[in-house]
C-alpha cells in the first residue's frame, strides 16, 4: 500500500468534515515538553499588532533559566515577561523575548561568558521575529513609490532600516553576558547593525567586578571533577570582568544604563549574605541610574504580584525607556506612515476623509441625546456579545437615524473600540454606491490596523485600478481574499447609516451577513426598511438583531433640541415658551426635521396671532409641510425663477455641487448674472436647501427631494425628473460646447502653453453629463443636436483630456455606455438613420476603445488625445475621421482594418499544442503537450519565463498570491514559485486531476481526481494532509452510477465541489460537511433522486460564479443547452442554447463565456444568461477559455494558437448603474466576425530602399514582396523560396540594386532588381542560390554586392558573387557557440568588424583574414557576460558605432545600448570603452531603431518612440515623438521596426506593415527620469507639437 492509499485508509473513518479536520491537523501541532528552567536560545514571548517600537530581551544569570529566573515559585502565571508585560498598556508595541543558555554550574562545562555572549548575539541576529536591517530595508524600499521620490525618501528609510531598538535586561551573570555581547557587536562588522540597535540595558544585581561568593563556589566545585570557566569569570577582578570593564566604557557612553542592587541577604547552604554588594552591582558611569530593590539576589527579578513595589520599580524603569524610544521614533514613523498613507489614498482614491462626514453629523447632535439607545439591551448585546451580530435599526424618514449612527460612532470611539463607519447619501452619487462603502471601510481599517494596511497595499499593487472596478471585484480581492482573512484580536465595529440611500441596497445585505459569519466584526446598520424585507436576500439563520425606533425613543431627544432652542421661540415669557415647546413636541410624531422646519417658520412671525396660526395650521405630516413651504415660496414677488433653478439643480445633480460650481451653472442655465449664491439660496429656498460647511449645496433631507419629484405634485416648484435632468444636461452641453473647451490650434502650441484656465463647473459638466442623459427622453432633438455638436468638434477632445487629467477613465466608459443606451432607446421610437446618429453610434464604441487601447497613455499624457491618438484609431472611427486628417500631422497607412478589432493579440507556436490555460492578475500561462509551461506578461503578452512539467500539461492554476502556479499532468502535480522559477513541491497522483483550487492564502492545495478522490496537500510542508472519496458513503446502484467523472469545478467561497458524470445528474459535494450537498438534474434542478440517468443528455462543462454572493452554477449540456442553477434554493434560474463545450467565469463573477467546436465564442451575463456578444472565428476547436485578471479580456486556446480577445462588451457598467433607476432597455447581442488568418502569411522580415520610395517584406510562406512606402500599398510579389519556409532576413543593396534573402531552411538567395517602364519593379533570376546546411545567423554584403558573408552555427564563409558565377573565397570555423555579429567597419569600408562576447576583431573584407591579434579588442564597461550582441549600427557618417546587447537571442528582452568611438576599433587597438556621455541611454532603450539625420531613434520601454541629439549638452533629456498602441506591442514575436530616409517608420503588424508618416516630425519633449511624467505633463501642460511648415 503506497503512502497515498495509506493516508486514505487512516482518514476515511473520521467524522469531522474534510476541511475542518485538515485545518485542525494543520494548526494543532502539540508543543514539546519543556524543561522547567525554560528553553535555551532566544524565545519570543510576545509580538504586538502593528508597528513595534522596541525589542525587550531578558537574559538570566548563573544557574538560572529563560523562564525560571523570572517566575516566582515556578508558578506559570507569575512569569511576568510573558504574562504581565504584554497586557500592560505601556508595552503595547513592544516585542518581548527571553534568552536561555546552559549556565548550570552543577555540571562540567567548557563554556565561558564570552561564549554565552556570542550565542546571544547570533540568536538576536538570526531571530525571525526581529527583522534584520536588510530585511527592513528591502521592505521599506519596496514601499518607495516612484523613482523620482527615492532620493528624498531613501535616507529616511535607511534610518528606519536600523530599527527596532533593543532593550536588554540582565540578572546577575546575565548582565555580564550582555556587556560582553555589546562589546563584541561593536567590534565585529557582522554585528554592527545589532550594536546600533541596542539603546538601553538594565542590570539586576549584576556583579560588574565579580563576586566573592563565586570564589567560594569554585572551591566547592573543585572537589568534584571538571571545570566551569563561566564560574571562574565571576571571580572578583577576574580577567573576564577586567576585560569587560576596560572596554565597555568606551562603547556605552550613549546607552541608557540602569543598575538595581539587592538589599536583603540570600540564604545558601553554608551561610547567609548579600551575593552582590552595592559597590559591585553599580558602574559609577555618568549615564547610569542606580536604585535599590528590597529583595535578595534570587527575588530581585521575580515577583508575587503586579502591586509588588520591586516590580513597580523595575516596570516603571522599563516603561520610561520604552516611552522615550516611542517618542524618538515618532518622526521616523510619521515619515513612513505619511508615505504609506499617500499610497493608500492614491490606490483607494480617497479625496474626502470619512472623518469629515462623522464630524458633520456629530456636530449637529445635541449633547445628551441618543443616550436611550446605549441603555437598550439589544444594543448592549450587540456591542458586548461574544458572537458577532448585525444590529439592524429601522425608522421612518427624518427620525434621526443618521444622528443615532453618529452617536454610536462617538460612543465606540470613547470606549477606544476599533470602529469604521459610512454614511450613505443618495443625493451624492459618489457616496451612494457599494463600491464607495467598501473603499471607505477598507481605508479606515487600514489606518487602524497596520496588517490591514499591508494587505490592502499588496492587493492594490497587483491591481492599481482596483478602486475603479465593480464592487464585486473589490469585495472579492480586497475583502474576501484579504481583509476578512486577518484574525483580529479585538472586536471590530462597522456603523453603516442609510442603507435605503444606497443605489443597490439589496446587493449589500448578503455581503454584510457574510462579514459577520466570517470574522469578529459587529455591524450596526440603519435604514427606513426593516430587516424582514431583506431576509430572503441573506442566509436564513443569520445572526441579526432587528429593532425599530419608536416615537417614545426619540421624544427625549426632541425635547433636548427644543430646550436648546427655547430662547429663539417668539414669546414674551418663559412659561409661554415652555407651553409652545410642549405643543411642538406633542405634534412632532418623532420627526426631527418637522421640528426644525417649524422653528424656522416660527422665527419669521412675531405676533401672538401669527404664532397660534403657525402652531395650529402647520401639519404634522411632512408632505403636507413641504406643500405649505412651496405654497409660501409661490407667493414671493421675485426670485422664483432662480429658486426653481436652485431646487432643480440640487434635486437632480449627480452629486452635491459646491457654491462655486452652482454659481457658474446657474448663470449658464438662467442666462443671467447672480451676485451671491449663498444669499440667493437663503432668501429664495432656504427652508429646503442649505450650504454645508464644505460649501456644498444640499437638500435639507432626502424626504424633501422625494417630495419634489413626486409625479402628483402640481405646485409651481414641483420637479419633473426627466425635465430636470434635461435642463442639467443641456447646461452641461452648453458649457462643453462653449469657447472654454475649444481644442488647441497647431501653430499656437508651445512648451509654455498651459491648459486654459477654466471655471470650476468644468469638472461637474465633464463627469456628470451622461448621468443626466440617461434620465432624459431619447427622442428629444435638443439633446441629440447638443451631443452631435460636441462629438463633431474639437471640444470633445478637450473633454476627454479633462477627464484623463482627473485620472478616472471610468467616466469615458460610462459615457460610451450612456451613448449606446441613448441611441438604443431612441431607435425604439425613431429611425436609427442620419448623420448625427451615425456619429454618436461611432463614439459609443470609440470611447470604450480609447480606454482599452490607449488608457495607460491617456493617463500619462492627457494631451495626447489631440494629435497622437487619433491617427492610430481605425479609419472608420470618429477620432480618426474627424481629427486625424491634417496634412501636417501624423498619418498611419497600410493597414486593412477599417474598424476596431476584437482580437488584441495572438500567440502562435507551430511546434506546440496548447492543452491548458490559466490567468492571474499579472500573468497568463499556457501548458503544452510537450510538458512546457509558457508564462506571459498579461500586460505585454511577452513570454516572461518557461517552466517544465516533464509530461503533457492538462491543468494549470494560479494561486491567490502572484508567485504561485500549480501544474497537473496525468500522474503528477507540481507547484512552482514564479519568483525563483523553481519547483517547490511534486505530488504523485493515481489518477488525472480534473480541477485544482487553493485556500488559506495558498497554504493548502485541493485537487479533484478522476477516481472520485478529493485530496488536499499542505503547501507549507509538502505533505498529503487528507484524502476523501466523495462516493464511498453511497450504496448499491447509487455508488455504481457515480463511477468515473469527466469534469469538476470548485467554489471555495461556498465550500462546494461540482462533479460531472457522463449521462448523469451533476453531483455537488459539500466540503465543509464532507457530504453530498445536492444533485442537479437538467430541468428540475436539485433532485432527491441521486444518480438518476438523463438518457444521452449529460453535462459536459460547468463553472461556478466567482461572485461571492450569488451561489450560481452554470452547466453546458451535450444537446446544446446552457443551464443556470441557483445552489442556495436548488432551482433552475435560467436556460438558453449555446452549444458550449467549455465555460469560463470572469473574476468578478458577472460574465460567462462559452466556446463551441465551430470556433464561436459567446459572452453572457452570468446572472441571467442573456447573450451579450458573439465572436465568429473560422478556427475550430476552442479547447479552453479563461478571463484575464482585470475582467477585460478573454483568452482561448485552439491547437497551436492562443488568442486574446478584448470586445468592448466586457467593459461592464457598474452593478449599481445596472440596478439604478436610469432608463434602460433590452438590447440584442452584438456579433463580430474575425477573418481567417490561416491563409494570410505573417511578415517575418523587412528591408528598406533608402530613397524611401519602396520597401520589401519577407513572409512566413517563403515569398518576398514589394510595398509602396508612400501609402503602405502592396505592389507585387517579387520572388519565392520554397513553400512553407519563412524568410528570416532581408537586405537590400542600393548600389547594385540587389536583394539578399535568407529562409529558415538556411537557403540564401541574391536577386538583382530591375525597373521596367511598363511593368515596374521586377526580380531577375537569382545570381546566388546556396543552402548552407546549418542554421544561418547572419548574412552581410559589401557595397556593390560583390562579396557575401554567410555566418552560420559552424562557419563564417565569404563568397564572391557576380551575375555569371559565385565561389567561396574563404571559410573560417567558429571557435565557440557564442553569439556574434558582423558589420562593415564604419570608418574603413574594406574591413569587417566582428563582435563576439565582449571582444571585437577586425577582418579583411576581401580575404576574411583576421587583422587584429588573437586577443582582439576587449570591450570594457557595461558588457556583462550574460549579455549577447544583438546588432551593430554605424552612426553619423561612421564616426560612432551603436551596439545593442540582449539577455538572450530571439526574445523581446530589453536592449542595452552602448555607443563607441569608431576610432577605438582599429587594428592596433587592444581595448575599447563606451563613450561616457552616452552611458545614460544604455538602459533607456527597448528597441534601437537606428540613426536618423543627426539623432538616435529608439523605442522606450513604455511604448514611446524617442530620439536624442548626441550633440546635446545633456543626454538625460530626449524627445518623445509618439507612442505605439499597447496592443501593437502585445505580441510574442520580435518587433520589426524600420526608419526610412523620408522619416517614415515601418511597423510590422502580423501580416501587414503600418507606415507612420511624419511621426518623427511631431515631438513632445520629455525628461529622461520617469518617462511618461515629463515636466510638461506634470504641470498639466499641453505638448509642443513641432509640425513641419507645408511651405
Amino acid at each position: 500500500m503506497d503512502a497515498f492509499e495509506r493516508h486514505k485508509s487512516t482518514s476515511s473513518g473520521l467524522n469531522r468534515s474534510f476541511l475542518s479536520r485538515t485545518l485542525t491537523r494543520r494548526d494543532g501541532s502539540s508543543e514539546a515538553s519543556q524543561d522547567v528552567k525554560g528553553p535555551w536560545g532566544l524565545n519570543t514571548l510576545h509580538v504586538p499588532e502593528g508597528i513595534t517600537v522596541a525589542d525587550l530581551i531578558f537574559v538570566h544569570g548563573l544557574g538560572g533559566g529563560s523562564r525560571s529566573t523570572w517566575t516566582k515559585h515556578g508558578e506559570p502565571s507569575l512569569y511576568w515577561p510573558e504574562e504581565w508585560l504584554p497586557n500592560d498598556i505601556g508595552f503595547r508595541d513592544v516585542r518581548i523575548h527571553s534568552f536561555g543558555y546552559n549556565s548550570n554550574w552543577e555540571k562540567e562545562s567548557s563554556l565561558n561568558i564570552h561564549d554565552f555572549s556570542k550565542s546571544l548575539l547570533g540568536s538576536i541576529q538570526d531571530c525571525p521575529a526581529i527583522p534584520r536591517a536588510s530585511q527592513v530595508r528591502a521592505s521599506l524600499t519596496s514601499q518607495i513609490p516612484r523613482p523620482d521620490t527615492a532620493p528624498a525618501l531613501s535616507e529616511r528609510y535607511e534610518r528606519r532600516a536600523t530599527l527596532t531598538p533593543l532593550i536588554l535586561v540582565g540578572h546577575s551573570m546575565g548582565g555580564l553576558v550582555i556587556k560582553r555581547a555589546y562589546i563584541l557587536a561593536q567590534q565585529k562588522d557582522e554585528f554592527i547593525s545589532t550594536a546600533r540597535r541596542i539603546q538601553a540595558i538594565i542590570f539586576l544585581a549584576t556583579p560588574h567586578r565579580g563576586a566573592d561568593l563565586a570564589q567560594l563556589l569554585t572551591k566547592i566545585l573543585n572537589i568534584t571533577s571538571g571545570s566551569r570557566p563561566f564560574v571562574t569569570d565571576l571571580h572578583r577582578n577576574s580577567l573576564a570582568t577586567q576585560s569587560i570593564n576596560d572596554e565597555f566604557p568606551q562603547y556605552s557612553q550613549k546607552l541608557q544604563l540602569f543598575s538595581f542592587y539587592e538589599t536583603l541577604p540570600t540564604n545558601y547552604a553554608i551561610g547567609k549574605s548579600l551575593i552582590v554588594d552595592k559597590d559591585l552591582a553599580t558602574l559609577g558611569y555618568v549615564n547610569e541610574r542606580t536604585a535599590y530593590l528590597n529583595a535578595n539576589h534570587r527575588d530581585i527579578c521575580k515577583y508575587a504580584d503586579q502591586s509588588d513595589p520591586n516590580y513597580r520599580t523595575v516596570r516603571n524603569a522599563l516603561a520610561s525607556i520604552v516611552e522615550g524610544l516611542r517618542t524618538c521614533s515618532l518622526p521616523a514613523r510619521r515619515e513612513l506612515d505619511r508615505e504609506q498613507r499617500r499610497r493608500l489614498d492614491t490606490y483607494l482614491r480617497m479625496t474626502d476623509a470619512p472623518e469629515d462626514d462623522f464630524l458633520d453629523v456629530n456636530g449637529v447632535r445635541m449633547s445628551g441625546s441618543c443616550e436611550w439607545l446605549l441603555q437598550k439591551k439589544t444594543f448592549l448585546d450587540w456591542r458586548d456579545s461574544a458572537n458577532t451580530q448585525l444590529y439592524w435599526i429601522s425608522a421612518k424618514p427624518a427620525a434621526g437615524k443618521t444622528i443615532i449612527s453618529g452617536k454610536v460612532v462617538s460612543h465606540l470611539k470613547d470606549l477606544n473600540r476599533d470602529c469604521a463607519f459610512y454614511f450613505f447619501n443618495y443625493g451624492d452619487r459618489t457616496k451612494s454606491t457599494i463600491q464607495a462603502l467598501l473603499l471607505s471601510i477598507a481605508w479606515q481599517m487600514a489606518l487602524i490596523h497596520p496588517e490591514v494596511l499591508q494587505v490592502i497595499l499588496e492587493v492594490c499593487e497587483k491591481d492599481e485600478q482596483l478602486s475603479q472596478a465593480d464592487y464585486r471585484t473589490i469585495w472579492r480581492k480586497m475583502f474576501l481574499d484579504g481583509l476578512l482573512k486577518i484574525g483580529f484580536v479585538r472586536p471590530q465595529y462597522w456603523i453603516i447609516d442609510g442603507l435605503d440611500e444606497c443605489r443597490a441596497n439589496s446587493d449589500i445585505v448578503p455581503l454584510l451577513l457574510r462579514v459577520i459569519e466570517s470574522c469578529s466584526i459587529r455591524i450596526l446598520l440603519t435604514s427606513r426598511d426593516r430587516f424582514e424585507s431583506h431576509r430572503q436576500l441573506g442566509r436564513p439563520h443569520a445572526r441579526v438583531l432587528s429593532e425599530g425606533i419608536a416615537e417614545e425613543d426619540t421624544r427625549s431627544d426632541i425635547a433636548l433640541f427644543l430646550e436648546a432652542n427655547m430662547a429663539h421661540l417668539p414669546s414674551v415669557d418663559d412659561e409661554d415658551r415652555r407651553r409652545m415647546a410642549h405643543k411642538i413636541l406633542a405634534k412632532s410624531a418623532g420627526c426631527f426635521l418637522w421640528v426644525k422646519l417649524i422653528l424656522q417658520e416660527l422665527g419669521q412671525v412675531h405676533t401672538s396671532a401669527d404664532i397660534r396660526k403657525v402652531l395650529e395650521d402647520v401639519p404634522s405630516d411632512m408632505n403636507e409641510l413641504y406643500a405649505r413651504i412651496l405654497n409660501s415660496m409661490s407667493t414671493a414677488p421675485y426670485g422664483k425663477v432662480l429658486a426653481k433653478a436652485i431646487l432643480t439643480w440640487t434635486v437632480c445633480s449627480a452629486r452635491p455641487l459646491t457654491t462655486e460650481e452652482l454659481f457658474h451653472a446657474l448663470q449658464l442655465d438662467i442666462k443671467d448674472s447672480i451676485d451671491s449664491i449663498e444669499r440667493s439660496i437663503a432668501s429664495s429656498c432656504g427652508q429646503l436647501v442649505y450650504v454645508d460647511k464644505h460649501s456644498r449645496v444640499q437638500m435639507i433631507h432626502q424626504t424633501a427631494r422625494d417630495y419634489l419629484l413626486q409625479a402628483n405634485i402640481h405646485a409651481e416648484f414641483g420637479i419633473d425628473k426627466r425635465v430636470g435632468h434635461k435642463r442639467l444636461a443641456m447646461t452641461c452641453l452648453q458649457y462643453l460646447n462653449g469657447s472654454e473647451m475649444k481644442g488647441p490650434r497647431h501653430r499656437k502650441l508651445s512648451f509654455t502653453n498651459l491648459v486654459r484656465e477654466r471655471c470650476p463647473f468644468v469638472t461637474y459638466a465633464s463627469n456628470s453629463l451622461f448621468d443626466h442623459i440617461s434620465h432624459t427622453i431619447a427622442t428629444d432633438e435638443e439633446i441629440l443636436f447638443g451631443l452631435a455638436r460636441l462629438m463633431s468638434s474639437s471640444n470633445v477632445l478637450s473633454w476627454i483630456e479633462t477627464i484623463a487629467c482627473s485620472a478616472d477613465l471610468t467616466v469615458l466608459i460610462h459615457a460610451g455606455k450612456g451613448l449606446r443606451n441613448f441611441l438604443q432607446r431612441r431607435s425604439k421610437e425613431l429611425s436609427p438613420l442620419g448623420k448625427d446618429i451615425a456619429l454618436l453610434d461611432s463614439w459609443a464604441t470609440d470611447l470604450l476603445r480609447l480606454v482599452t487601447k490607449f488608457g495607460k497613455d491617456l493617463l500619462s499624457s492627457p494631451s495626447s488625445i489631440f494629435h497622437l491618438i487619433p491617427p492610430f484609431c481605425p479609419p472608420e472611427s470618429a477620432p480618426r475621421k474627424n481629427f486625424a486628417a491634417s496634412a501636417r500631422g501624423i498619418a498611419v497607412l497600410g493597414l486593412s482594418a477599417t474598424t476596431w478589432d476584437d482580437c488584441a493579440s495572438t500567440i502562435f507556436d507551430p511546434n506546440e499544442q496548447f492543452h491548458a490555460l490559466a490567468c492571474s492578475e499579472k500573468h497568463f500561462a499556457l501548458g503544452t503537450f510537450s510538458g512546457k509551461i509558457l508564462v506571459y506578461s498579461a500586460m505585454t503578452c511577452q513570454e516572461s519565463q518557461r517552466l517544465y512539467h516533464c509530461e503533457p500539461v492538462r491543468l494549470l492554476h494560479f494561486g491567490q498570491t502572484t508567485k504561485f502556479l500549480a501544474t497537473a499532468g496525468a500522474r503528477t502535480i507540481r507547484t512552482f514559485d514564479l519568483t525563483s522559477r523553481q519547483i517547490v513541491w511534486e505530488f504523485k497522483t493515481p489518477q488525472l486531476c480534473m480541477s485544482l483550487a487553493t485556500t488559506e492564502n495558498d497554504g493548502l492545495l485541493l485537487g479533484a481526481l478522476k477516481n472520485n478522490n478529493l485530496v488536499i496537500w499542505d503547501l507549507g510542508s509538502g505533505n498529503l494532509r487528507d484524502c476523501s472519496n466523495w462516493t464511498e458513503d453511497l450504496e448499491g446502484q447509487r455508488a455504481h452510477t457515480f463511477r468515473r467523472p469527466i469534469a469538476a469545478a470548485f467554489c471555495m467561497d461556498s465550500n462546494l465541489l461540482a462533479v460531472i458524470y457522463r449521462g448523469q445528474d451533476i453531483l455537488v459535494w459539500d466540503l465543509e460537511r464532507d457530504a453530498i450537498y445536492d444533485t442537479y438534474s437538467k430541468m428540475a434542478g436539485a433532485s432527491p433522486m441521486l444518480g438518476r440517468r438523463t438518457a444521452d443528455v449529460g453535462a459536459i462543462a460547468l463553472t461556478f460564479s466567482r461572485a461571492s454572493s450569488t451561489n450560481l452554477l452554470a452547466a453546458a449540456y451535450s444537446d446544446g443547452d446552457l443551464i443556470l442553477f441557483d445552489t442556495t434554493d436548488g432551482y433552475v434560474k435560467a436556460l438558453t442554447t449555446a452549444n458550449a463545450q467549455t465555460l469560463a467565469c470572469s473574476p468578478d463573477g458577472r460574465t460567462l463565456a462559452g466556446g463551441d467546436g465551430s470556433g464561436k465564442l459567446q459572452i453572457f451575463d452570468f446572472e441571467t444568461l442573456k447573450l451579450l456578444y458573439c465572436i465568429h472565428s473560422a478556427e475550430y476547436g476552442i479547447k479552453e477559455l479563461q478571463f484575464s485578471g482585470d475582467n477585460l479580456q478573454i483568452l482561448d486556446i485552439r491547437g497551436s494558437h492562443c488568442r486574446i480577445w478584448d470586445p468592448v462588451v466586457l467593459v461592464r457598467p457598474d452593478a449599481e448603474e445596472e440596478s439604478s433607476d436610469a432608463i434602460s432597455i433590452s438590447t440584442m447581442p452584438q456579433e463580430s466576425k474575425v477573418k481567417d488568418k490561416e491563409d494570410t502569411p505573417m511578415v517575418t522580415s523587412i528591408a528598406c530602399y533608402k530613397m524611401g520610395e519602396i520597401f520589401f517584406c519577407g513572409k512566413e510562406d517563403g515569398t518576398v514582396h514589394m510595398y509602396e512606402a508612400k501609402s503602405g500599398r502592396h505592389i507585387k510579389k517579387l520572388l519565392s523560396h520554397a513553400d512553407g519556409v519563412s524568410i528570416v532576413t532581408l537586405a537590400f543593396d542600393e548600389e547594385s540594386c540587389a536583394i539578399c534573402s535568407t529562409d529558415s531552411s538556411s537557403r540564401v538567395m541574391v536577386h538583382r532588381l530591375t525597373r521596367h517602364l511598363t511593368q515596374g519593379w521586377g526580380a531577375d533570376a537569382a545570381i546566388f542560390d546556396d543552402r548552407v546546411g546549418v542554421s544561418v545567423s547572419q548574412v552581410l554584403t559589401n557595397e556593390g554586392n560583390t562579396l557575401l558573408l554567410v555566418s552560420s552555427g559552424t562557419n563564417d564563409t565569404l563568397w564572391s558573387i557576380s551575375p555569371d558565377a559565385h565561389q567561396i573565397i574563404a571559410s573560417s570555423p567558429r571557435e565557440a557557440r557564442v553569439a556574434r555579429r558582423w558589420s562593415t567597419h564604419p570608418a574603413h569600408k574594406s574591413q569587417l568588424l566582428l563582435i563576439t562576447g565582449n571582444v571585437a576583431h577586425i577582418y579583411d573584407w576581401l580575404t576574411l583574414a583576421r587583422l587584429t591579434n588573437a586577443e582582439g579588442i576587449l570591450l570594457e564597461g557595461s558588457v556583462l557576460p550574460e549579455l549577447m550582441i544583438h546588432s551593430i549600427t554605424p552612426c553619423f557618417n561612421g564616426s560612432l558605432v551603436a551596439t545593442t546587447f540582449k539577455e538572450t537571442l530571439g526574445t523581446r528582452s530589453k536592449s542595452k545600448l552602448l555607443l563607441w568611438d569608431s576610432s577605438d576599433f582599429s587594428i592596433e587597438a587592444r581595448t575599447a570603452v563606451p563613450v561616457p556621455r552616452y552611458q545614460y541611454l544604455a538602459d533607456q532603450v527597448q528597441v534601437f531603431l537606428g540613426p536618423h539625420g543627426q539623432r538616435l531613434v529608439f523605442l522606450h520601454g513604455n511604448g514611446w518612440v524617442c530620439s536624442v541629439d548626441p550633440q546635446s549638452t545633456s543626454l538625460e533629456h530626449f524627445v518623445r515623438h509618439f507612442f505605439f498602441p499597447a496592443d501593437w506591442l502585445s505580441t510574442d514575436s520580435p518587433l520589426l521596426i524600420e526608419i526610412t530616409r523620408r522619416s517614415d517608420i515601418l511597423f510590422v503588424k502580423r501580416d501587414e506593415i503600418a507606415v507612420i508618416k511624419r511621426g518623427l516630425e511631431t515631438s513632445e519633449r520629455g525628461s529622461g527620469g520617469p518617462l511618461g511624467k515629463s515636466s510638461s505633463l506634470t504641470d498639466v501642460r499641453r505638448p509642443s507639437l513641432q509640425v513641419p511648415d507645408p511651405h
